[in-house]
C-alpha cells in the first residue's frame, strides 16, 4: 500500500466523483419512466507507479550488494510493476530471476545471469546502454527509478553526468 501511485486514464464508479456518469445516469432513467432519482459520477482511478530499481553489483560495493539484492527481491515480489537491473561493467536485466517466490533461489539465479559481478563500475555506460535500449527508456518513462549505488564511478564522469540528465527528463 505504501508503492507510489499515479492517477490511471480509466474511469470508476465513484459516490462523491469529478464527472456525472451519464450513461448510468440516463439508463436509471429510462427504467423509471424518466425520472432521475440519483445521478451517478465517476472518477479517475489510481495505479501503482511502475518502480525500475538499478543496483550496483561492483567491488566497491561487495558488502552491500546481498542486502540491496534481497530489497530487489522483495520489491519484485510486492510491486505489480517492477523491473530491476544490475550495474558493473555492463548493464544486465534481472527481473525475472527476481520474481521466483523462494529468495534464495532467486539469488543464486541472479548470481548466474550477471557476469560482473565484484568488477569495475562503469555506472555513466550502463546507464546510457540502459537508455539506448528503447524498451528499457520506455520502463523508465513516468516510473520511480532508484539507483542503489555509491557513485564510485571508474569511466569518464561526463558520461554518467548526461545519463543522468537523460534519465531525470524521462
Amino acid at each position: 500500500a505504501a508503492l507510489p501511485r499515479r492517477l490511471s486514464y480509466r474511469r470508476s464508479p465513484a459516490r462523491r466523483g469529478d464527472r456525472l456518469n451519464m450513461r448510468k445516469t440516463l439508463r436509471e432513467a429510462v427504467q423509471r419512466d424518466g425520472e432521475l432519482f440519483h445521478l451517478s459520477h465517476t472518477r479517475r482511478k489510481t495505479r501503482q507507479r511502475r518502480i525500475v530499481l538499478l543496483v550496483d553489483v561492483s567491488g566497491s560495493m561487495q558488502d552491500r550488494t546481498q542486502a540491496m539484492l534481497h530489497l530487489a527481491h522483495a520489491l519484485a515480489r510486492s510491486a505489480d510493476r517492477f523491473e530491476a537491473f544490475t550495474l558493473g561493467t555492463r548493464l544486465t536485466r534481472v527481473t525475472p530471476a527476481l520474481r521466483l517466490a523462494n529468495g534464495d533461489r532467486a539469488l543464486e539465479r541472479v548470481g548466474s545471469i550477471v557476469a560482473d559481478f565484484d568488477g569495475g563500475t562503469r555506472i555513466g555506460d550502463a546507464l546510457a546502454a540502459f537508455l539506448a535500449v528503447p524498451r528499457f527508456a520506455g520502463f523508465a518513462r513516468g516510473a520511480a527509478v532508484i539507483v542503489l549505488s555509491d557513485g564510485l564511478e571508474r569511466g569518464d564522469p561526463a558520461a554518467m553526468i548526461a545519463a543522468v540528465q537523460k534519465l531525470s527528463r524521462l
